[in-house]
């Protein structure tokens, strides 16, 4: 029973930050409206969390062995309720992206330090299923945030987004309060404070270019190419410092280990997709398909409900699977999934939509649980808590840079096919007439952004194909190959079979 509530609180935790990552992005017309904020400014909600994000992930192993797990944990949860506490209350922008910027400082750590109490609590047979749980947080949340947005904004407004976190928080602060131990490190490591500051340079100076690089324009802006300068500078000196340096930010038994290695790699493959099919599917169908918002986000949930069914059957069957089979299981399906997306009509049904969308969820279920498993089986226990921190990053920073790149090609493509289109379609003889000529150039548009949405969907499914070579590379304890399998105590890399 402590076990179930230990995992049922912090699957709440997860999921509650995996919302609000998108959540406020339905909300952003509204507040900055009534806050009398620019466009800008109100962009600012968004980058701020991502940024905080960044920034927090690289530190959390130095925090959780001064504090403990249990208290890193609460903290992190009590923080992140505090700062939606504020959100809600926010009198003007200023304050409300500060309060974003607490926010993501808590909310960042919550899925990597979920991973390790979970590691910690279950036994090896059981940790597939538990992973499955978390696993629904995580990709779930960011189905359901803009959504539940859009229905909390239009019948509550804008600030119950942030205040209805609160009373699922202090559900989560409880049982966690009851159930969860880790007590801090006898002698952690040393802190490298200018390691950290270098990485958190590099990150954040990535991070504001991905953000705004649309909005600005890319290279044309001066602040992009000294945010892109600041982060290339800070990332060199940190790699240097790394090398140079006995203790340092992350240890060095991480980058020996090669599942480890293989699996941040992966993380950057499944992130960019994922985050990816979140940012085009909406506007594929309302853009294309001429759903509206609401119509958009219900017909999003099939997604959500195969990555569901996936999980709970992977968490019921996982000790008698090699994860390395239900990982390429997973790539196949997730990219036969985006595919079909790929060459969807302009009028496709909402039961043809349904069925892939089903598809890709299904296999978004079977990639999630065995990256876990094949990054963490070689990895030392008190290693636990960093190599998670990285994996959160890795799959962020893939989502970031695969939607600002997805973002840019679909603007690029819809304005050069709208161009050849018009050129095809001679939109020139129709001057004199009004009425023709604007049908005409509403087809034409139209038929532009399905070329556009069709280029950017075979692109992501290049990247679950990617996991299939690459999930191969890493190896597996002799004799326990199960998706359940539970790292290795002594923490060292196996030979290859």
């Amino acid at each position: 029973m402590q076990r179930l509530l230990l995992t049922a609180s912090t699957m709440l935790a997860v999921l509650l930050y995996a919302i609000d990552t998108t959540v406020a992005n339905v909300a952003l017309p509204v507040l900055q409206g009534n806050l009398s904020a620019t466009r800008e400014q109100a962009s600012w909600v968004l980058t701020s969390y991502l940024i905080a994000s960044a920034v927090a992930l690289p530190a959390l192993a130095a925090l959780e062995s001064r504090l403990g797990l249990r208290r890193a944990f609460l903290l992190a949860i009590g923080g992140f309720g505090v700062a939606s506490v504020c959100c809600g209350l926010a009198p003007n922008i200023e304050s409300l992206v500060a309060a974003r910027f607490l926010q993501g400082l808590c909310g960042a750590v919550l899925i990597p330090l979920g991973q390790t109490a979970l590691q910690n609590a279950y036994p090896r047979e059981l940790l597939a299923r538990a992973f499955a749980v978390l696993g629904v947080g995580v990709m779930v949340g960011p189905v359901v945030g803009p959504w539940l947005g859009g229905w909390l904004t239009e019948n509550f407004g804008w600030r119950s987004v942030f205040f209805v976190n609160v009373p699922f928080l202090l559900v989560a602060l409880g049982g966690m309060w009851f159930t969860l131990r880790g007590e801090a490190a006898d002698s952690p490591r040393p802190f490298d404070r200018l390691g950290f500051v270098l990485l958190a340079g590099c990150l954040v100076g990535l991070q504001l270019a991905i953000d705004r690089g649309e909005q600005l324009d890319w290279f044309d802006s001066p602040e992009i190419v000294i945010e892109v300068f600041i982060a290339g500078i800070a990332g060199y000196m940190f790699i240097a410092h790394a090398l140079t340096t006995r203790d340092t930010l992350f240890s060095s038994q991480l980058l020996r280990n090669r599942n480890f290695m293989i699996g941040l790699l992966m993380a950057v493959c499944v992130g960019w997709p994922f985050m990816g099919a979140m940012v085009l599917l909406p506007q594929f169908l309302q853009e294309v398909q001429g759903y509206n918002v609401m119509g958009a986000g219900v017909l999003m949930a099939p997604r959500g409900l195969g990555l569901m069914v996936a999980m709970a059957v992977l968490g019921r069957y996982a000790g008698l699977l090699d994860p390395r089979r239900v990982l390429s299981l997973g790539a196949l399906l997730s990219a036969a999934g985006l595919m079909a997306f790929a060459f969807a009509p302009a009028d496709a049904p909402a039961t043809w939509l349904t069925l892939w969308l089903l598809v890709q969820g299904a296999g978004l279920g079977l990639i999630f649980v065995p990256i876990n498993t094949v990054s963490f089986v070689t990895l030392a226990p008190a290693l636990r808590t960093e190599g998670a921190a990285l994996m959160t990053l890795a799959r962020n920073i893939g989502g970031s840079l695969g939607v600002a790149l997805i973002v840019r090609g679909i603007s690029q493509d819809v304005t050069a096919n709208a161009q050849r289109l018009s050129s095809i379609a001679q939109v020139s003889e129709l001057q004199s007439q009004p009425s023709s000529l604007a049908w005409l150039l509403g087809e034409i548009h139209r038929e532009a952004l399905v070329i556009a949405y069709s280029n950017q969907y075979v692109l992501l499914t290049l990247l679950p194909l990617l996991l299939l070579p690459l999930v191969w590379l890493t190896v597996m304890p002799r004799g326990d190959r199960s998706v359940g399998t539970r790292s290795a105590e002594q923490g060292s890399e196996l030979p290859p079979h």
